[in-house]
């Protein structure tokens, strides 16, 4: 075992929710899962690198979302294969696509939701309004995709997300590229089966039924979002959603303009209200990632979230006292479509705590 704490900034042991988390290193193919104090108590070394994450199922499993070397690097979080490794390494399942992309979700009943890209036909994609003009990826729009697939690999469901936004309406924010119409970079499932995602670069989030296909429930551009990742349905009924506050935009008078300091935030917003309900963020600058980043609502209250550019988890009470902190300390080397330099980073796309009694971890590790 690997006994460095060096991650480690704070850990009030009296406020801090008790577990285990887990995260890996963005270009990395680690799994690491470390204690309250920071000392990594087990690791998966898989063989393709993580693309963009994994999590661990209730039978203890690791679901891996992995990137092979036929993955087209041109598209943001896509992956080639999504695994099942026991607690051992040992590979029980697998599902090979590689045009997967950032998230998925396995059902209760073994069934797994999955997301992938896929092309938009030219007559609807010539009528798609904003973006930088000339951007297009391979001279094509894409569009995500979500499927339900049976422990076997057979579709038995599709929604695909262009057939259901508006060309009229749904404008691509005009800072980023046309090389994906919406892009979802998450989903969640609800309890009564609805979808609870994405459409990044529409900075809105909605929920789909998932009988009739339509979109019941839609947030966002008008609250200034900008960018965000991880929506997901608290126990409450609301919603809690990191927002990133890239290209976010602020009201000046009667125009809209990109706002010039920009900072992350993470929301709970109430669905049957549409207003935000709690919030944290921090001075600009000091809490803010780009891209990815996480918030998980944890059993007793609390708030884990993942500053992901800078690789740092920390966890806040309600009334935002920061009473866990730890600074990812499993640096990676950037790859080279991204940067021509030996740098390295500790980015990490979303980290997950598992209290001491979870399903997820009480058959491996003693309390």
């Amino acid at each position: 075992m690997d006994a460095k704490t060096d991650g480690l900034v704070k850990h009030d042991e009296e406020k801090a929710y008790k577990g285990y988390t887990l995260f890996s290193t963005m270009y990395g193919n680690t799994a690491y899962l470390i204690d309250m104090k920071g000392k990594l108590v087990h690791k998966w070394n898989m063989k393709n690198r993580v693309g963009p994450y994994g999590r661990l199922l209730p039978n203890g499993n690791l679901l891996w979302l992995g990137r092979g070397e036929e993955a087209i690097k041109e598209f943001l979080g896509c992956a080639t294969e999504l695994v099942e490794v026991d607690w051992d390494g040992n590979e029980v399942w697998r599902y090979d696509d590689k045009l997967l992309n950032h998230d998925f979700s396995r059902l209760p009943n073994g069934n797994t939701i999955i997301n992938r890209y896929v092309e938009i036909p030219e007559k609807i994609a010539k009528k798609i309004k904003g973006g930088i003009k000339g951007t297009e990826q391979f001279g094509k729009i894409y569009s995500c995709c979500f499927q339900e697939i049976t422990y076997e690999g057979e579709i038995i469901w599709e929604w695909k997300h262009y057939e259901h936004l508006d060309t009229d309406t749904d404008i691509l924010c005009p800072l980023c590229t046309r090389s994906i119409w919406g892009h979802s970079n998450a989903l969640d499932v609800l309890p009564n089966g609805n979808i609870l995602f994405t459409l990044r670069h529409l900075n809105t989030i909605g929920i789909l039924d998932k009988k009739s296909g339509d979109i019941i429930w839609r947030w966002g551009p008008e609250n200034y979002l900008g960018h965000m990742h991880n929506p997901t349905v608290l126990d409450n009924g609301n919603i809690l959603l990191f927002d990133n506050g890239w290209h976010r935009l602020v009201r000046e008078g009667d125009t809209e303009e990109i706002a010039e300091e920009e900072y992350s935030r993470v929301i709970e917003v109430d669905p049957n209200t549409n207003k935000v309900v709690w919030d944290y963020h921090d001075r600009p600058g000091y809490f803010y990632s780009t891209c990815c980043g996480g918030a998980q609502r944890l059993p007793n209250g609390n708030t884990l979230i993942t500053e992901s550019i800078k690789g740092r988890f920390f966890e806040v009470t309600p009334d935002k006292e920061i009473v866990w902190e730890y600074i990812n300390e499993y640096p990676r080397k950037l790859e080279p479509y991204w940067i021509y330099d030996e740098q390295m980073t500790l980015e990490t796309f979303r980290a997950y705590r598992y209290g001491i009694n979870s399903e997820e971890i009480k058959k491996y590790l003693k309390k």
